[in-house]
């Protein structure tokens, strides 16, 4: 009976639960790209006009991506015994090789280039705010400080940017001759969610062309395999996140990019 007991009291010392600061600690070092994919050829040719984007300031990203535990629990019997640990995933600006704005950008200046206009970075300078005001000799007089009135400008918030994903954490041991256990690990990386808002308002001077937000919910299939071990979970984790902010984003753009076209081409 007591050799029972000793050998109970080992089966519940092996079934070691992972903390979320343990699962953090394994993402946060990984990096992963986004991307956008042209579905039709660039256009080549000359536009009739131009549209100015404005520098867009505010990723609305939280810089780290953060793990947090949903529950788990162990079987620890005599002959085997099963474990599992599942957790949340937030998709997190330092993750991606390049920042969400920036990725933006460029996304809207790819799509965003039509026989009727092309977007190009605005000529003028971002202000900080609480910044000192730089004296105009040292800005010189071919960086403007503010565009005509008779140029059209896209200035673009992005209101909501949220991509969730989950790691699901599975072993089972079996006892094993000499009294060891051989484990058959088959950890799994959810589907993940994107949840993103962006308004756009477009303006010629004081006239108003188009003021909306554009809201969408892409849901990403993860990889339906397990793994040997929880980084390579979480490395699937996170490209399947950014695969779905990707498709997200581009969606969205795709969006922006067809009503600003049916506007200009009115007008």
């Amino acid at each position: 009976m007591k050799t029972i007991y000793l050998l109970l009291l080992t089966s519940l010392l092996l079934c070691s639960c992972r903390s979320s600061r343990s699962m953090q600690k394994e993402i946060n070092p990984m990096k992963s790209d986004l991307f956008y994919e042209l579905t039709s050829p660039a256009y080549q040719g000359e536009a009739k006009r131009t549209v100015y984007l404005d520098f867009i300031d505010y990723s609305n990203l939280d810089y780290y991506t953060t793990v947090k535990k949903r529950g788990g629990f162990a079987i620890p019997l005599l002959l085997y015994i099963y474990e599992t640990n599942r957790f949340n995933v937030r998709l997190g600006e330092g993750s991606l090789t390049q920042t969400y704005r920036e990725f933006l950008t460029e996304a809207l200046l790819t799509e965003c280039n039509t026989p009727d206009f092309i977007l190009k970075p605005s000529p003028v300078r971002p202000v900080r705010k609480n910044a000192r005001r730089m004296p105009r000799e040292l800005l010189g007089d071919s960086i403007p400080t503010a565009l005509p009135d008779s140029a059209l400008s896209l200035k673009v918030k992005i209101l909501h940017n949220e991509t969730y994903s989950g790691v699901k954490l599975k072993e089972s041991s079996y006892l094993w001759f000499g009294g060891e256990y051989i484990t058959f690990p088959n950890h799994r990386a959810n589907d993940a969610n994107t949840d993103l808002s962006i308004a756009v308002r477009l303006s010629r001077g004081d006239d108003c062309l188009l003021d909306k937000t554009y809201t969408v919910h892409h849901r990403q299939q993860a990889p339906d395999r397990g793994y040997e071990n929880s980084v390579q979970a979480n490395e699937i984790c996170l490209r399947t996140m950014t695969e779905c902010l990707s498709i997200a984003t581009q969606e969205i753009v795709e969006n922006i990019c067809q009503e600003l076209n049916l506007i200009l081409a009115a007008s």
